[in-house]
């Protein structure tokens, strides 16, 4: 009985923390291989900040991502919890037009996480989070360009779509905001105005310098490992506004790796296919042929063709399908079967790819530190629901919040 008095009395003294409204505030860290967080120390990083989330927080032994592991689509399925096939963002660029995006939110066909949060009530900010113009939210700078310097996107060409008067407001409060060319700088002043002024229950948010360092200098370079630097200097000076009772969940979008060789599986056998970071047997003969070459440099192993008809079932008529070793790309065209790469950081690969895995840690109130089994992409915008309290039924992944309390 003493005991049950002491629950109960427990309970009660909870009573006032669980009432409070939970906020959740998302930056995706877009190329953040979960090696920079699982391998901090070998890489010599110093991120003072992620380090402490990571110590306190719950992280993900990676995140398994969806097909193809690129920005838009992968983007889509975090706040969606389905593929790229059911939300209908297969793709970075529209097919036939280089550089046009999926930008409207006309395009998507499954119910987002920031539209499940603005049906019940809840205040959303999306700053430069992928098909975010026109969404229906508080808060919006899109992610949107009519034409990129590089990596650089003017923002102008964002603030035609933005939340009226939104840039002026934060560039009375910070007047270095509003420089020509976004950058994560701008984008996390954004957010942390926001945070200061307007408490979001929900917060998108989306930091791509990481991701175009790595395409120009590779995976895990010193360039790349600077920026990731820069970037967890901007995170903790955006984390100190941060709102009472806010969760702060760190993702991205897929891994990295560097192109050191170029492998042509056309030298081989013109009975084949490149496509999702996989070289496909279209014969029986091809399939002995490309098997003949497992690990012997070139091709890694032998994809299950089970699990490729489930994550990308517009390969299914492939005989096999068959992965490269490590930091070894692909080419669909002809030339020498092995040439050399030129250095640069690539995605694009197969899923199940050996530590080829993106990011998923989760930090703040009711959130149990401790390492979580690795995930799948689908299953973070379930969680996320449950972590607001709303409803995305159609979400093909698990929630996590029974493993993080």
């Amino acid at each position: 009985m003493a005991r049950m008095r002491l629950l109960l009395a427990l309970l009660v003294s909870l009573l006032p923390v669980l009432a409070q409204p939970r906020r959740l505030l998302v930056i995706s860290i877009d190329g953040l291989d979960h090696r920079y967080l699982r391998d901090a120390d070998r890489l010599g990083l110093r991120t003072p900040t992620l380090r402490r989330l990571v110590k306190e927080g719950a992280l993900a032994d990676g995140v398994t991502g969806v097909v193809p592991t690129v920005t838009w689509p992968s983007h889509t399925s975090i706040i969606t919890g389905v593929p790229s096939a059911v939300h209908n963002i297969p793709t970075n660029d529209q097919p036939g037009q280089p550089g046009q995006r999926w930008w409207y939110t006309k395009f998507l066909k499954a119910r987002t996480l920031w539209q499940a949060a603005r049906e019940k009530g809840l205040k959303v900010a999306t700053l430069y989070w992928p098909v975010t113009v026109g969404a229906d939210v508080n808060f919006n700078i899109p992610e949107f360009w009519k034409e990129r310097h590089g990596h650089a996107a003017p923002l102008a060409d964002m603030e035609r779509y933005s939340t009226p008067n939104l840039v002026d407001r934060i560039t009375q409060a910070y007047p270095a905001f509003p420089v020509s060319m976004l950058s994560d700088r701008m984008t996390l002043i954004a957010t942390r105005y926001l945070l200061e002024t307007e408490k979001p229950d929900l917060a998108l948010v989306h930091i791509a310098d990481l991701d175009g360092e790595q395409h120009e200098t590779g995976a895990f370079s010193r360039h790349s490992r600077a920026v990731l630097e820069y970037q967890d200097e901007l995170l903790a000076w955006t984390l100190q506004a941060l709102p009472e009772n806010t969760v702060v969940a760190i993702v991205s979008d897929h891994g990295f790796e560097t192109s050191e060789r170029v492998f042509h599986p056309k030298a081989v056998t013109p009975d084949c296919q490149v496509a999702e970071g996989l070289v496909g047997a279209t014969t029986d003969e091809a399939a002995g042929k490309f098997q003949a070459l497992v690990g012997k440099g070139m091709l890694a192993r032998e994809v299950p063709m089970e699990e490729v008809r489930r994550l990308a079932p517009q390969l299914a008529a492939w005989k096999a399908a068959f992965e490269t070793t490590p930091n070894v790309t692909l080419s669909a065209g002809a030339g020498e079967m092995v040439q050399p790469g030129q250095g640069n950081g690539v995605h694009g690969l197969w899923p199940t790819r050996r530590n080829y895995r993106a990011s998923f840690l989760l930090w703040g109130p009711g959130i149990k530190p401790g390492k979580l089994p690795e995930i799948s992409m689908l299953d973070e915008a379930p969680t996320f629901a449950e972590l607001l309290g709303v409803s995305l039924p159609a979400a093909q992944g698990r929630s996590l919040v029974r493993l993080l309390r």
